[in-house]
């Protein structure tokens, strides 16, 4: 799968002071079949550290959840493009 073929529909976060500073859903195109739309990621930045994509969750009743577990090159896949789109929102931003 090429980087190209996957798309994200990018949300930048209206607060300015929360750690997550965007939220995206996730199209995987399956060829013939059809496609995958993934909901709810979230894109996380706190100082010090370098932004980084988190799978959509739920909160349960003392901790937070995975909905989605991507492994392996899909992974590395949906985390690049999502941190590509987020960098080119917030330079249009600037």
């Amino acid at each position: 799968m090429k980087l190209e073929s996957v798309t994200v529909e990018l949300r930048l976060s209206t607060k300015p002071d929360s750690k997550v500073k965007a939220f995206a859903d996730v199209t995987i195109p399956l060829g013939e079949d059809g496609t995958i739309t993934v909901l709810g990621f979230s894109v996380l930045e706190t100082e010090g550290r370098p932004a980084r994509v988190m799978s959509p969750a739920r909160k349960g009743k003392q901790a937070w959840f995975d909905t989605v577990q991507l492994n392996g090159r899909i992974r590395t896949l949906v985390d690049a493009v999502v941190l590509d789109e987020y960098e080119r929102k917030t330079q249009d931003k600037e």
